[in-house]
């Protein structure tokens, strides 16, 4: 059940063009900005638009490819698919909202039915199978939904912000539960999000996508580690910088050079990663080992449990993670201005 998509359209002014693959058993997130073309990336898959160039094959049989005008239906398609707002039929029970896809697939009535309510207590809704729409919670519709997906038996399941809908406190034990239904599905799963938490949570593999194009793919743990796009590292909470490496120094876009260890003798383009973590911040300006140092202006503050993220500008703009302790004997506010420093040794430097 392996899914192999090459896709190419135009839609208005989005230029789509992605290249990528999703195997038996994997959840695959795919990961932009808002615009960036995921869900015009799903409703291809799904059969909502038609590709121009390229093909989508799944488990060895094309449903899509122009070169051959092969084109398989959306209703035909063996895809399972969860929109962003559920979709359910306000006037039909939980019970009769799962059931519908299976009617329309030839399933009668009453073996509709049953396996409906097979699937609504898999989902632990056993007691809500009578309930519409409007009586069920952000969480319940969305299982609901996710079961109607599941019932046909899919080859492949695709996600569409499944959990944007919901508020925080909730989105927190529905993706809990996401993540144990995906466990369960043999097939390839596909789901698409802005929300990093999401991919760190529920992703074997990350594809970022950024203004129709995949900028990199890989585990979260190695987007962390080597970002390729500014977006990924703000995403993923790394600085990430495009320079040129000449010795042991790294120029970066401002100017600004940075002291690194190039042990490999590297040159020419490279990404210099700073974690937040490695960054430390001064009232005055350092004296010791660090040979990094530069003087910037404390823009924004995010507190989160003991830590917090300081953002700075500069010659370098900059964030940094410290503790709420050190954030209050600074005395750190907007506008304070601080010494910033980052040791050679804590800049990961990757070729371009």
């Amino acid at each position: 059940m392996t899914l192999d998509a090459e896709l190419d359209l135009q839609l208005g002014t989005l230029d789509l063009s992605v290249t990528f693959d999703a195997q038996p058993g994997e959840t695959v997130v795919l990961l932009g900005p808002n615009g960036a073309g995921k869900t015009t990336v799903l409703r291809a898959l799904a059969g909502l638009i038609p590709i121009d160039r390229g093909h989508i094959t799944l488990d060895g049989a094309d449903l899509d490819d122009p070169t051959h005008t092969t084109w398989v239906p959306a209703e035909r398609r063996r895809i399972g698919v969860v929109f962003q707002d559920n979709v359910l039929f306000p006037h039909l029970s939980a019970l009769d909202n799962v059931a519908f896809g299976l009617r329309g697939h030839g399933v009668r009535r009453n073996a509709a039915r049953r396996e409906a309510r097979t699937w609504l207590e898999r989902m632990g809704l056993a007691e809500h199978v009578d309930a519409r729409p409007s009586q069920l919670s952000g969480g319940q519709a969305q299982r609901v939904a996710l079961a109607r997906a599941l019932a046909r038996s899919p080859r492949l399941l695709l996600l569409d912000e499944p959990l944007a809908a919901l508020d925080a406190t909730t989105r927190l034990a529905v993706r809990r539960d996401l993540r144990t239904h995906l466990d369960r599905f043999d097939g390839p799963r596909l789901l698409v999000t802005h929300d990093p938490i999401d991919a760190m949570i529920l992703a074997d593999r990350v594809i970022v996508l950024e203004h129709g194009r995949v900028t990199q793919t890989g585990t979260v743990s190695e987007l962390r580690a080597h970002p390729r796009s500014e977006y990924a590292a703000n995403l993923i909470g790394v600085n990430l910088y495009r320079g040129t490496l000449s010795g042991d120094r790294v120029t970066v876009g401002t100017g600004t050079s940075l002291a690194v260890v190039n042990d490999d003798r590297v040159t020419g383009e490279v990404f210099a990663t700073i974690r937040p973590e490695s960054v430390a911040l001064h009232p005055d300006q350092p004296t010791g080992s660090p040979r990094n140092t530069w003087a910037g202006t404390v823009t924004t503050i995010d507190r989160y449990g003991p830590r917090a993220r300081v953002a700075l500008d500069g010659p370098i703009g900059i964030t940094a993670e410290i503790t709420q302790e050190a954030l209050d004997e600074l005395a750190i506010r907007p506008g304070t201005r601080l010494w910033v420093s980052a040791k050679a040794t804590e800049i990961e430097v990757d070729p371009f």
